[in-house]
């Protein structure tokens, strides 16, 4: 190769792996011990300037947006009764999350209340938008996060069960908390999208440590807190009932899960837990059917076909249930039955990485769900990509453009909260130091998937271009939001076959035995 092609060729490949790099080089220099702490800080740094931009409903009365509602369930369950939280104003963004995250608004109430009472005084503090509030807000989701999910990843990377390198660890590790999807949606956007992925990751630890009782614990903890997590559960729920079929200590281990699911939800319905009105108005607030078969312009399934076929216009909100509900287990069954037939083979159960497995049931289950099933807002996006970034070192380039495209799909959402400088300095970030499609040197990406890859990064270009150029026309005023959504759904499904594939694919039992990899 001449001279000048090889420099180019090792320009390309540096800014490929830039990531990898840096830790490879603080290995070489023996600095291993700040690597870690690095990392910490520098997604610290990164949440804390997405924060200084706009946030959901900012100065737009009267219901402003999503941050208002995390800050009106501070207001209402410090000043209320439990028996009043599920049903107080219902019109001014009553509480339709489940009771961990009334809990998580109460602890936090209670701390505001001890620094400003005016930041929660019931019903004179709406739409409070002070300097000092907004600074005690976006603390409270950066504190959450650094409590719940950052430890998580950490800890389950750098687990001796986890079989990957120092570097590889690292780079794991470093990617997981820089990823900027769920930075813009909690800490640009407003919400606690982290704590709920932190109890799934959780879950993935203790698995990994075959600790299944507080698998099911911290499981518990997420659907508990947001509902979108029983978007895991049929995945959870085959590997726990997997591992119930071992040779020994199966039916233990059954009754065992059992009375743990059992007593953490019961511990976390102990307030109302003697009223059946209020169990109902739990169920009725959490699964909110009346408001249609998908929320906004989402990128699934349902809103893509609504461009040509009005579904809400042609069947009840009963009949969209029952189709949403049918499609979403037809897909999502052959990925758990395979999760299931796997882990109950006592061969592989011994010899493979079951927690693997576990990852890509996760993954496509919870893609299946977002795709298909009834309520599905863009924010869901975030659940299946949780997953997804724990196969990071296994898929790498896979994840790398399934992170750009959620991304992308989460771009009308960002754009109406002001977002954009964050939006476009992390997508730049991202693809700069995990998956430039423009440098072919990558051997890891195969040479007609990097040609879709730039295909589908050039599309994305040419609809931000075009909506930054081209006014919509007045008869199509949403034109712009439609080609994201029916794009980036287009692209879900995709990946949905290909995580699908790669579950049956990878699936046969490692005989290469439980060494960890070296560097």
């Amino acid at each position: 190769m001449p001279p000048h092609k090889a420099r180019k060729a090792a320009a390309r490949s540096a800014i490929v792996v830039l990531a990898r790099n840096w830790f490879q080089f603080l290995k070489d220099q023996g600095a291993q011990n700040i690597a870690l702490p690095v990392t910490v800080l520098f997604a610290l740094l990164i949440r804390w300037c997405v924060g200084l931009h706009g946030y959901s409903g900012m100065g737009t009365p009267p219901l402003y947006g999503d941050y208002e509602a995390q800050r009106h369930w501070m207001e209402i369950t410090v000043h209320l009764s439990p028996s009043q939280w599920y049903f107080y104003d219902l019109e001014y963004w009553g509480l339709d999350y489940p009771p961990l995250t009334a809990f998580q608004s109460w602890i936090c109430g209670i701390v505001a209340t001890y620094i400003n009472p005016s930041w929660v005084a019931l019903g004179e503090s709406r739409g409070i938008e002070t300097h000092a509030s907004k600074l005690f807000m976006r603390a409270s989701a950066l504190v959450l996060e650094f409590l719940v999910y950052v430890p998580a990843v950490v800890l389950l990377f750098q687990s001796r069960r986890v079989q990957m390198s120092w570097v590889a660890r690292q780079t794991a590790i470093f990617s997981v908390l820089i990823q900027p999807c769920l930075i813009l949606v909690d800490h640009g956007h407003f919400q606690y999208n982290a704590v709920m992925i932190g109890f799934l990751v959780w879950a993935v630890y203790f698995a990994a440590q075959e600790s299944y009782v507080a698998m099911a614990i911290a499981f518990c903890c997420s659907f508990m807190f947001k509902q979108m997590g029983l978007y895991y559960a049929p995945a959870v729920f085959a590997f726990l009932l997997a591992k119930c079929f071992q040779p020994r200590h199966g039916i233990v281990l059954f009754v065992k899960l059992g009375l743990a699911v059992l007593g953490t939800i019961g511990i976390m319905l102990l307030p109302w837990i003697g009223s059946l009105a209020q169990l109902q108005q739990i169920l009725f607030r959490v699964f909110p059917v009346a408001r249609g078969l998908y929320e906004d312009k989402v990128a699934n399934v349902w809103c893509a076909v609504n461009v040509a076929v009005k579904l809400r216009s042609i069947f009840e909100p009963q009949s969209l249930v029952r189709l949403a509900t049918g499609a979403t287990a037809l897909v999502f069954l052959p990925s758990c039955c395979h999760l299931f037939y796997m882990l109950k083979r006592a061969d592989y159960t011994q010899r493979a990485n079951a927690v693997k497995l576990l990852k890509y049931g996760l993954l496509n289950t919870s893609l299946a769900f977002f795709l298909l099933s009834f309520q599905v807002h863009e924010k869901s996006i975030l659940v299946p990509l949780a997953p997804a970034l724990l196969l990071i070192d296994d898929e790498p380039w896979a994840v790398n453009w399934f992170v750009q495209v959620a991304l992308f799909s989460l771009y009308p959402l960002l754009f109406v909260d002001g977002q954009h400088i964050p939006y476009w300095v992390l997508a730049v970030g991202w693809s700069f130091l995990r998956s430039c499609p423009g440098c072919p040197a990558d051997t890891q990406i195969p040479r007609t998937v990097l040609k879709l890859q730039w295909l589908s990064t050039l599309a994305m270009l040419a609809i931000h271009t075009a909506h930054a150029l081209v006014p919509a026309p007045a008869s199509l005023p949403d034109i712009y939001v439609v080609l994201n959504v029916t794009f980036s759904c287009a692209m879900f499904v995709g990946f949905l076959g290909y995580f699908n594939y790669r579950q049956f694919t990878c699936a046969q039992p490692d005989r290469s035995g439980s060494k960890q990899k070296k560097d």
